[in-house]
């Protein structure tokens, strides 16, 4: 429990919300470019152009 209240603190979650803001925010776009990668594969896999929409 002590570590937890030292955690909460508010000079630390001060720091500590920005650095989880941006990694949540690297790792959203990561997976959406991971999601968009996998979707091409599928339509090139089954005989789709991907690029046909565009």
């Amino acid at each position: 429990m002590e570590a937890l209240s030292s955690v909460l603190k508010p000079e630390i979650l001060s720091l500590l919300i920005p650095i989880v803001v941006i990694i949540a925010v690297f790792a959203n776009k990561a997976l959406k470019s991971h999601h968009q990668h996998t979707e091409r594969m599928e339509k090139i896999r089954n005989g789709i152009d991907p690029d046909a929409n565009k």
